[in-house]
């Protein structure tokens, strides 16, 4: 029995009137949230006026929605209607709701595509996966997107047959409305493949008529890629030109910029810069050079080379300072670039969290000349006249960096991009990651521990042939491998520091 006051009352006695009170006046601030939360509460959930009043602000949960879609504010409509459907908001209504604002999502995504953007396409669908957004339209707009976007990578590749199947996959998907667009871009890939062509005759006429002529090939390669930027043949030449090239010595090829001509663009011969034109090349004798000081985040230091499968090449910066500068047998840059720079041309420092770029040699930032800047997420970096890097900070939980080769100048070694590791850096199919590696379902993670490199990575997986799960140490030259990914690390040689 419960507690009885002088006036032979329960003390708990209208005790549900109290916090359904409460819950009304958060019902009446809009705090729509906040006052189901309070209406179905264990103590009070099954009174009558409790489930009357859920079902009223449920269903003003749903008004509020269509509001917030009308507003352009998708993410709070959508939030909305999943807190309305979890306190049992009438599935007619919600059903109602929902078809109105995919009907809105696919207006606006008709939008993207005839702006000829169908990456964005795809990346707001994926960015709505499971929020119970379906419709067969949305269904065709992106399948019409992807088919599109799929188009552009192999265009990229030089496959043109197939990226025209895709654009009429395209076209039969898409509505009208984007044929006017796709037409455009279908007329843009015929001029590039008509270009392309002559392009790759003279490129595989170079490879069979001067196997050993590498700066033939290798401007006959940069020619090709300036229309085909991912052709497989024309990128590994060019690799494997730079690589000759840089071993024969200290003379170093550059090419000059392209000029236009009535009959377009016209590919300058190759020419080659010895010391004399070099910044750096009074001084008659080497610089002094002192030993690089460990990282302050402790651990291994120095430099890797990570090749990953299918994904690429990347040389990984151990170091809290890089040096930028010139290729050669007498460079001390941890990032030599075949290029018209001096051998140390500019140091980029990372101290915690941030990173400054200072200037040696000519150097700008944004088209800035600068002699040191703090660098932030997607800062372009130029070097001298024409070398070209742009900086990133994809991750907000890392502080690692990334350095992205814009321009036609490559290190010695063939590599896609360079990280700067600080903690940690990730792997995985997320912009968020440094690496981009669209067919890993989660992010496998590089990370310092002690003295040494570690990787972690959801379930089983084998470091040099041995298994591992959740987490394993890596030695400079390990070799891992898991479910649909593997990867191997290469160390190259200890890099000295001249004194400035």
């Amino acid at each position: 029995m419960g507690n009885v006051n002088q006036g032979g009352n329960s003390t708990m006695l209208g005790h549900w009137r109290v916090v359904l009170k409460q819950a009304e006046e958060s019902a009446r601030a809009g705090r729509l949230d906040e006052a189901l939360a309070l209406a179905s509460r264990a103590d009070v959930a099954e009174y009558r006026q409790a489930i009357v009043l859920r079902g009223k602000w449920a269903k003003e949960l749903v008004q509020r929605a269509s509001r917030r879609a009308e507003a352009d504010d998708l993410d709070g409509a959508l939030a909305d209607l999943a807190t309305a459907e979890s306190f049992g908001a009438a599935p007619d209504l919600l059903a109602s709701c929902r078809s109105k604002l995919s009907d809105r999502v696919a207006r606006d995504l008709r939008t993207d595509l005839i702006a000829g953007e169908p990456d964005r396409v795809v990346e707001r669908l994926d960015a709505l996966a499971g929020r119970k957004l379906n419709s067969p339209t949305l269904h065709r707009l992106r399948e019409a997107a992807e088919a599109w976007k799929v188009a552009r990578t192999e265009a990229r590749r030089g496959e043109f047959g197939l990226a025209f199947e895709l654009l009429d996959r395209a076209a039969r998907l898409a509505d009208d409305d984007a044929t006017s667009a796709l037409g455009a871009y279908r007329r843009e890939l015929e001029a590039r493949q008509q270009t392309a062509s002559a392009k790759a005759d003279r490129f595989y006429r170079a490879l069979a008529d001067t196997p050993n002529q590498w700066p033939a090939i290798l401007a006959a390669a940069e020619d090709l890629l300036q229309t085909v930027p991912d052709h497989p043949a024309a990128r590994q030449a060019r690799s494997r030109a730079w690589q000759q090239i840089g071993a024969i010595g200290p003379r170093v090829p550059t090419l000059p910029p392209r000029s236009s001509t009535a009959n377009g663009p016209r590919t300058a011969d190759i020419r080659f810069l010895d010391d004399r034109t070099l910044a750096d090349s009074v001084s008659p004798s080497p610089a002094p050079v002192t030993e690089r000081p460990p990282s302050r985040l402790g651990g291994p230091h120095g430099r890797l080379l990570l090749w990953a499968d299918v994904i690429g090449g990347y040389l990984v910066c151990l170091d809290d300072e890089i040096t930028i500068g010139r290729a050669g047998p007498d460079s001390t840059a941890d990032l030599p670039l075949l290029a018209d720079l001096a051998r140390r041309h500019a140091v980029i420092v990372r101290d915690g969290e941030h990173y400054t770029l200072r200037a040696l040699q000519p150097t700008f930032v944004n088209g800035r000349a600068i002699d040191s800047a703090p660098l932030r997420d997607g800062d372009l970096i130029r070097l001298g006249a024409n070398v070209e890097l742009e900086f990133r900070r994809p991750s907000p939980i890392s502080a690692t960096a990334t350095l992205r080769l814009m321009s036609r100048h490559r290190p010695p070694m063939a590599i896609d991009g360079v990280l700067l590791m600080a903690q940690s850096c990730l792997i995985g199919p997320t912009r968020q990651c440094h690496i981009a590696a669209p067919k890993l379902d989660q992010p496998i993670v590089l990370f310092r521990q002690a003295d040494a490199l570690w990787c972690r990575c959801p379930g089983s997986f084998e470091v040099d042939g041995a298994p591992a799960r959740s987490r394993a140490p890596l030695t400079s030259t390990s070799a891992v491998k898991g479910e649909g990914f593997s990867f191997s690390l290469e160390p190259l040689e200890p890099r000295t520091t001249a004194r400035v």
